[in-house]
């Protein structure tokens, strides 16, 4: 067996080091990306949104607060729609604030009836696309 010289234990300490080095460089680049990546404004956003919809409690209160703020958006729309009058203006934001209000009441109500004429008008779709008329339809 050859006896190592001092020389040789420090080449082989040197590139043992310079190894650990590369490795530990390669990691420190990965976790930069990722930290670069998780700090993105995109990227926050979509985690809070994340965090906060985990919550079953909050997921209601946000559905609620959708819709009533769709609604109030909706009637105010429907109503007033591009008015300069600033008693109408007022009055529209005042319907607004009724409206989405009292959709958030009925969010639950508001949600089935949705998705009752949203099965409704895709079922009377796809009888279309089949060729199958309502008139066909009733006679069964």
């Amino acid at each position: 067996m050859k006896k190592l010289l001092p020389n040789d234990l420090l080449l082989e300490s040197i590139a043992f080091l310079e190894a650990k080095r590369d490795r530990e460089l390669i990691d420190l680049k990965e976790q930069f990306h990722a930290v670069k990546e998780s700090l993105n404004p995109i990227n926050l956003i979509k985690d809070s949104i994340k965090s906060v919809t985990a919550t079953p409690d909050i997921k209601s209160g946000i559905d609620k607060t959708i819709i009533g703020l769709f609604s109030g958006f909706l009637v105010k729309n429907l109503v007033f729609r591009n008015s300069y009058n600033p008693i109408k203006i007022a009055a529209s934001i005042g319907l607004q604030i009724i409206g989405a209000s009292f959709a958030a009441k009925n969010s639950d109500t508001i949600k089935s009836t949705g998705l009752q004429l949203f099965h409704t008008l895709l079922s009377k779709i796809k009888h279309h696309k089949n060729g199958v008329h309502n008139s066909e339809i009733q006679s069964f």
